[in-house]
């Protein structure tokens, strides 16, 4: 019952992220500030300027999550899913998507078995140039092959090109992410060692349970990192 008011008033963005953990354990607070920026949501904000997020901001947060992780769709299919007969059912008739599925399936059944894009699959897919994305790939940014001469890029890897689009609106170049890559080897790294006694057992159970473990280890890692960026962030700013 509380749950319910709350989500009636409007949930901060914390309480939302909490509860969408539930099903999506990586989930953070800076996935849903992308998703603003880019015009998917609209959270209302408090007198004190904080995001509440309403029982429809919820449901649309759903759908997107939703068609990213069962579907593979880029954001900007999803943006025009937003306007579509199948987000009015979801949200007005409690439409599952799982009804949906076939549907879904059936119009981006290529995008979904695809496990690895050529560079002009990507290219067109994302409305980029040709030169970026090969630079994305010469700097270790995605997980690549060449298969006889064409160069192809892992499917799980699309979001890491869409965020290197983005953050070049603010001048910062694709070789500036490396030290991102660097730190995420090190973090990858550290939890290797944590989840090693699991995953070299010949016990399939011990190994789901390593999956496990290093999964809310990623979201932990995440959040810590954007804690402690935002605190260094608050610290500049209050200088006087």
């Amino acid at each position: 019952m509380g749950e319910n008011r709350d989500i009636k008033k409007g949930l901060t963005i914390g309480k939302l992220i909490k509860q969408l953990k539930k099903s999506y354990p990586g989930i953070r607070s800076s996935k849903l500030r992308f998703l603003e920026s880019q015009g998917l949501i609209n959270p209302k904000r408090g007198i004190n300027k904080y995001r509440s997020y309403t029982e429809d901001d919820i449901k649309r947060i759903n759908f997107i999550l939703k068609l990213q992780k069962d579907f593979y769709l880029p954001l900007d299919v999803i943006k025009e899913k937003l306007g579509s007969k199948e987000f009015r059912d979801y949200s007005e008739k409690g439409t599952s998507l799982k009804n949906m599925q076939l549907e879904f399936e059936s119009e981006f059944d290529v995008e979904k078995s695809k496990k690895y894009f050529t560079v002009e699959e990507l290219r067109k897919k994302l409305k980029l140039q040709q030169s970026f994305i090969e630079d994305i790939i010469e700097h270790d940014l995605v997980d690549s092959k060449n298969n006889n001469g064409e160069l192809l890029i892992n499917s799980d890897d699309v979001r890491i090109v869409e965020m290197a689009k983005e953050l070049l609106k603010y001048g910062i170049q694709v070789k500036h992410l490396k030290m991102f890559e660097n730190f995420a080897v090190r973090h990858s790294s550290f939890i290797q060692q944590i989840i090693m006694p699991l995953m070299i057992s010949s016990n399939k159970d011990l190994h789901k349970k390593g999956r496990k473990v290093a999964i809310k280890l990623e979201s932990y890692l995440c959040d810590l990192h954007e804690l402690l960026l935002k605190k260094e962030n608050r610290k500049f700013m209050e200088k006087e």
